[in-house]
C-alpha cells in the first residue's frame, strides 16, 4: 500500500493537476482553512485523532467551492482499510475522515473526499518522497520547519514528510476529479496543498512534542519467526482451491515485507512484519496472500465505517475444532470476488486475485 492506489496515478493526469498548481487561480476559490493550535495531550495518554486534526480543521479541509458547511464523520475507504488496520497494529495513527455520500464509489457522479492522516512510528529513517507516476515528485512545502513532499492528481493531493522519528502522510481523495467534477472544482491545486499543509501545521508540532508512549503503543505481538508459506498456507492447498488446467507452470513464491520497505504502503507491511505468498502460473501472480501474523484481533476494523458496506461477510464452512475464523469479502458487480480478508488463528490474512473464497476456506480447513 510504491504507494498506496491512490498514488499510482498516470503521470499525464498527475502532471497536468501540477500545472494547474501553477496557473492562475479559478475564477471563485475557497479560502484556505486557517489552521488552529491544538492543545498539546498530556504526557502519558495516547494521542488521538482529534489530537492531531481538530474537528473544525477536518471541516474546513473537507468544504467544497461552494462554502456551504460541511459535517465530517470518521470513516475510512475501503482501499484503505488494510493498511489502517497494519498501522494501528503496530502503535501508529491511521486517521481517516469522510464528507458527502457513504460508501462511496468512484465512477458514477458522487461529492464524498476524504480528508487521511496516517502516523507510521519509527519509521523517519525508511522515508521517501511521493511517487510522481513514474518518477519521484520534486515538489516541496515547508510547513513547521519541515520540508515535506507534496504531489496532486487523480484521486487527489498528497503531503509525506519524515516528523521526528515518524513517517506522516495526509492526503486528501474525492469522487469525480477525472470526469464528473469534484466537490473542489474552482478551488485549484495550489489551493488543496494548502489545505494539507494547514493539517500538517497542527499535526506535526504535537507529533514532535509527543513521547514514545503516546504513539508507538503496538496494539498486537509482532511476529518474531521467519516467513513461511507453510502450514494452513502450504502450496498444496492453494493449488488445489485455485484449481489450474493441467500443464501450467506454477511457482509458490514467499516474500518477506522486510526485504522491500521502499514506499509507504511498504514500510507498513514491512513494520508488521508481513508477508506473501504468491501463487504464479507461467510467470503471472494469480493469488497473493499478504498474512500479518498477529493481527486477528483488529478484524473488527472491517466492520467500521465505510468498510461496514464496502464488504460482505464470507460463509466459510466449518473449521477445524478450536479454529476461529471470520473473513469478509469484496463484491464486483461485474464479475468475481478479487478480494478478500479472512481472520483465522491470530493471524489476518489479506488474499487478492482469482478464487478468492475458495482459496480463504482452504486456509481455514489446513489451521489448527
Amino acid at each position: 500500500m510504491g504507494l498506496n492506489p491512490l498514488l499510482l496515478a498516470t503521470a499525464a493526469v498527475l502532471v497536468a493537476a501540477l500545472a494547474g498548481c501553477a496557473g492562475a487561480p479559478a475564477a471563485s476559490p475557497s479560502p484556505s482553512p486557517v489552521a488552529t493550535a491544538s492543545p498539546t495531550p498530556d504526557a502519558g495518554e495516547p494521542l488521538a485523532c482529534d489530537d492531531l486534526v481538530p474537528p473544525e480543521l477536518v471541516a474546513a479541509t473537507l468544504a467544497g467551492d461552494d462554502g456551504e458547511p460541511v459535517d465530517p464523520v470518521a470513516a475510512v475507504a475501503a482501499t484503505e482499510a488494510f493498511t489502517g488496520v497494519l498501522i494501528e497494529g503496530v502503535g501508529g495513527l491511521a486517521c481517516s475522515w469522510r464528507v458527502g455520500s457513504g460508501m462511496p464509489e468512484y465512477n458514477p457522479p458522487s461529492d464524498w473526499a476524504y480528508l487521511r492522516v496516517d502516523v507510521l512510528p519509527d519509521a523517519a529513517g525508511r522515508w521517501v518522497p511521493l511517487q510522481l507516476g513514474d518518477a519521484v515528485s520534486t515538489d516541496t512545502r515547508e510547513v513547521a520547519g519541515i520540508e515535506a513532499s507534496v504531489t496532486g492528481g487523480d484521486p487527489g493531493w498528497f503531503l509525506s514528510a519524515p516528523v521526528g522519528d515518524d513517517w506522516v502522510v495526509a492526503s486528501i481523495s474525492a469522487a469525480g476529479l477525472t470526469g464528473a467534477g469534484s466537490r473542489f472544482d474552482g478551488v485549484g491545486g495550489a489551493a488543496m496543498i494548502d489545505r494539507l499543509a494547514d493539517v500538517a501545521r497542527t499535526a506535526f508540532p504535537v507529533l514532535e512534542a509527543a513521547t514514545p508512549e503516546q504513539l508507538e503503543r503496538p496494539a498486537v505481538a509482532l511476529r518474531d519467526m521467519d516467513a513461511a508459506c507453510a502450514g494452513s498456507l502450504d502450496r498444496a492447498g492453494i493449488l488445489e482451491a485455485v484449481q489450474l488446467r493441467d500443464g501450467t507452470t506454477v511457482e509458490y513464491v514467499a516474500t518477506d515485507a522486510a526485504d522491500d520497505p521502499v514506499g509507504f504502503p511498504n514500510a507498513v507491511r514491512a513494520a508488521a512484519r508481513a508477508f506473501d505468498c504468491e501463487l504464479r502460473v507461467d510467470g503471472r501472480p494469480v493469488v497473493t496472500i499478504t498474512t500479518a501474523p498477529g493481527f486477528a484481533s483488529l478484524f473488527d476494523r472491517f466492520r467500521e465505517p465505510d468498510a461496514d458496506v464496502a464488504y460482505d461477510e464470507l460463509l466459510l464452512g466449518e473449521a477445524p475444532e478450536g479454529v476461529e475464523a471470520r473473513a469478509v469479502v469484496e463484491r464486483d458487480p461485474d464479475g468475481p470476488a478479487s478480494l478478500t480478508f479472512l481472520a483465522v488463528g491470530d493471524a489476518l490474512h489479506q488474499i487478492r486475485g482469482e478464487r478468492v473464497e475458495e482459496v480463504a476456506r482452504a486456509i481455514v480447513a489446513r489451521s489448527g
